[in-house]
């Protein structure tokens, strides 16, 4: 009866309660079933300029593939032939047209909507496709799953109090091993404090996502910006979901919003941060298509241990070489810059400077602001540099407190 299917999918939880039905559907009917993603270009006017518009579809092309690829690797675990689809268009118009163009029996897609501020294949979209399809489709009702009732909204002053107490709570369910209430209090009271708060979100270079539920505030995200050599690459320095709403989806969709809004402000790529102990946070960003590229040790309460930095996966052939650049300080002394390892600073990056290329022994930092290595530390531990007076501001674990 059905020799072709088409299936849309995005990712979403609808979309994959329909490739199961689709999947079910093509195994009876022993069909061929192609996968489509549709590049929304409705969304492109949520971010201004031409280079956003361009980061922003290169974000969304990149989500596409990734939900392809999951997809994809369903439908060849049934031993069903699979093809993939991708479409620059508005959704239903794109669904509609990959039907007609492989010459498809039967559409199967759900109904439920996303909660993203991007749309994609879902809901109303779905009745468009009813109407226009030249097919038949197959329409699967989805009950809304918690993260499909997730809002991601940029974060305001208004926020401070709520985000301290997500801090607190989040590193207190994660770092209880080795890090006491008590300095978990100071280090986000140094961050989050009112003064810190209104600081960071003037940053241009920083952005701070929060993500609801219900109208409640339950996990917010906060990245920076930092130029390079090689590029501008998106870091994230924290994802933190208050512990009551985990397992809810909330941190998928706070990932998913936050490496689109680094894409459209403008980084070429995305990396996250997190403590190597921290077998759940290692997980996640593994779950979301992130590799570990590095480990280095920072210092956590006077304690060394080692963060693990995760990046978007590249094949072997595209990897750009490792950005370390020889330079010689005023005394005539070789150091070698790695541009890979950046603290931020008030003004520019700080980036680490080693003694040796091989990067074994840490001799200070390098000022980008004013490219010197004539730094020094504050009594608050601070790296500040002595000639344009670019100061590191406390965003990790430096704020905890020392022995």
């Amino acid at each position: 009866m059905y020799e072709t299917i088409l299936i849309p999918t995005d990712g979403s939880d609808g979309a994959n309660e329909a490739l199961r039905h689709g999947i079910d559907l093509a195994e009876k009917y022993d069909a061929t079933v192609h996968l489509v993603y549709v590049v929304d270009e409705g969304v492109f006017g949520h971010y201004g300029g031409i280079d956003a518009i361009e980061h922003a579809e290169e974000a969304l092309a990149e989500a596409g593939e990734m939900a392809l690829k999951v997809a994809r690797e369903r439908v060849e675990a049934s031993s069903l032939p699979v093809e993939t689809h991708v479409e620059r268009t508005t959704p239903h118009d794109g669904i509609v047209d990959a039907a007609r163009q492989v010459g498809a029996d039967l559409v199967v897609m759900g109904t439920e909507r996303r909660s993203e501020e991007y749309r994609h294949l879902l809901g109303s979209v779905t009745e468009r496709v009813v109407r226009a399809s030249p097919v038949p489709v197959h329409v699967v009702k989805a009950e809304p799953s918690a993260r499909s009732r997730v809002t991601v909204r940029e974060a305001t002053t208004a926020d401070a109090d709520e985000i301290r107490t997500i801090a607190r709570r989040s590193m207190a369910a994660s770092y209880e091993s080795f890090l006491t209430e008590s300095r978990i209090q100071d280090a986000v009271d140094q961050w989050y404090d009112a003064e810190a708060f209104d600081e960071l979100l003037s940053d241009p270079n920083a952005t701070v996502l929060v993500a609801e539920m219900a109208d409640e505030l339950v996990g917010f995200s906060q990245s920076h910006l930092v130029d390079t050599p090689a590029g501008t690459t998106g870091e994230i320095h924290w994802l933190h979901v208050d512990p009551d709403a985990r397992r809810s989806g909330v941190g998928t969709v706070l990932f998913d919003r936050t490496r689109v809004a680094l894409k459209a402000s403008g980084a070429d790529r995305v990396r996250a941060l997190v403590l190597s102990d921290y077998e759940a946070g290692n997980a996640f960003y593994e779950t979301q298509g992130l590799t570990s590229v590095d480990s280095r040790p920072v210092q956590v309460g006077g304690k060394s241990v080692q963060e693990r930095v995760y990046a978007e996966s590249v094949p072997a052939e595209e990897r750009p070489e490792p950005q370390i650049e020889s330079r010689t300080t005023a005394d005539g002394e070789t150091l070698y810059v790695n541009y890979e390892e950046s603290e931020i600073g008030s003004e520019a990056p700080f980036f680490a400077a080693y003694t040796t290329s091989d990067l074994e022994t840490r001799w200070g930092w390098f000022c980008s602001n004013c490219e010197t290595f004539d730094n020094a530390m504050d009594a608050m531990g601070r790296i500040v540099c002595n000639q344009c007076g670019n100061h590191h501001k406390a965003t990790r674990w430096d704020a905890v407190a020392t022995e």
